[in-house]
């Protein structure tokens, strides 16, 4: 932790993720139901009464990143429900594997073994056969060590001088205390910032010699690059984060470069949290899950345009929108209505319309109080008349 390259790339990564709101989720029918402070358990909020979960999370990344484990103790009530959770120092845990995994803890200062039940333990790289995961530090023990070296080397060369600004040659051989006397002379004349640039003057035949800095003592900055270079990708943290004289190659903009951060860096260190607790903690179909919207959250711009996507296409409404802009909902309910397009259709069911009925063809009615026009009454059929004079 010594090693500046270290120290950044851990706190990188560990106040990447303690920062993030952690949100707890139950499962059923395939349905996801997000579960308030009333339906959730504390130790979600806060693992415990004296550490935040700001603190609490940031001790556990930390110790996955230094020790390649993290043990967590469980405190339970006597019904065996959970009521805190507490980081141990990984390296006062001594595992007593067992068999097909059942395995037990050793606790400094706990008489017992512990099992499975009261104690959690989150690996990080492991190899098969193996339970306790691989520390960082170990793994790469040469090349941090290579690293502190080459910083204890700067620290000495800044602060004893390890190579001389100059030497002073005179022709002659002056006697030991005429050289102490030359020497003296000539630093108090020029050493100091009040006499810096000012013009020296030797006299009987003396003449100054600066040294400049030989090759392997450049190279001393090159080595220190690269060390921090190795440590970054140790932690696979882009290496640009970690040295200011990189530039980034990913992406084109800083939203894209947060986003491959996230994805290459975070990731892998939260789901190995997520899928602990999940697993051997939560009951049922419940999980946790940290929000990650926060850190990938786009611009002003780019933010209102994919909220406006989300409303106009009906898997969002005003109020979620609002809830995630840290806004009060909308009054009378209105901002819990969904809205989609009038003029979208269910794909694969289309239906040939149906042609409009048309109307049938009737012959022309007269009407009954109209007689038939003139030249047209001696058509119609004249009564007999023997009937009429019957």
């Amino acid at each position: 932790m010594q090693m500046i390259s270290v120290y950044a790339c851990q706190s990188l990564i560990a106040d990447g993720i303690a920062s993030l709101p952690v949100d707890h989720f139950s499962k059923s029918a395939g349905k996801k139901t997000s579960l308030d402070q009333t339906r959730s358990p504390r130790w979600i909020r806060q693992p415990n009464p004296f550490q935040t979960s700001y603190a609490f999370w940031h001790r556990v990344i930390i110790s996955l990143l230094s020790d390649g484990n993290a043990f967590l103790a469980i405190i339970r009530n006597d019904a065996g429900v959970i009521q805190a959770l507490w980081c141990l120092h990984p390296q006062d845990v001594q595992i007593e594997e067992g068999v097909a995994g059942d395995d037990q803890y050793r606790v400094s200062g706990v008489d017992q073994l512990l099992s499975r039940d009261s104690i959690l333990h989150i690996p990080a790289f492991t190899v098969p056969g193996c339970s306790r995961g691989l520390s960082p530090l170990d793994t790469a023990r040469e090349a941090i060590g290579l690293g502190l070296t080459a910083e204890e080397f700067g620290a000495r060369f800044f602060s004893q001088g390890t190579t001389m600004a100059g030497v002073i040659e005179h022709p002659g051989t002056p006697q030991p205390a005429e050289a102490k006397l030359l020497r003296d002379m000539f630093k108090k004349t020029h050493a100091g910032i009040k006499n810096s640039h000012t013009v020296g003057v030797l006299t009987g035949g003396a003449s100054f010699k600066p040294i400049t800095m030989t090759p392997e003592q450049a190279q001393f900055l090159e080595t220190r690059r690269f060390q921090k270079a190795e440590i970054a990708l140790l932690y696979r943290v882009p290496a640009y984060l970690v040295d200011s004289s990189v530039t980034s190659t990913w992406g084109s903009g800083i939203e894209e470069q947060n986003k491959f951060f996230v994805d290459q860096t975070l990731m892998p260190w939260i789901v190995r949290i997520e899928q602990s607790i999940s697993t051997f903690l939560l009951p049922g179909q419940q999980y946790l899950k940290f929000n990650l919207d926060a850190r990938l959250r786009a611009k002003t711009k780019d933010r209102y345009e994919g909220y406006r996507t989300a409303l106009t296409n009906g898997f969002m409404n005003a109020d979620e929108i609002r809830a995630l802009e840290d806004m009060d909902p909308l009054p009378k309910k209105t901002g819990q209505l969904f809205y989609m397009p009038l003029n979208l259709a269910v794909v694969g069911d289309e239906k040939p319309p149906t042609p409009a009925p048309v109307a049938p063809v009737d012959e022309p009615v007269t009407p009954a109080d109209e007689s038939p026009p003139e030249g047209e009454q001696g058509d119609q059929e004249k009564p007999n008349d023997s009937q009429h004079g019957a």
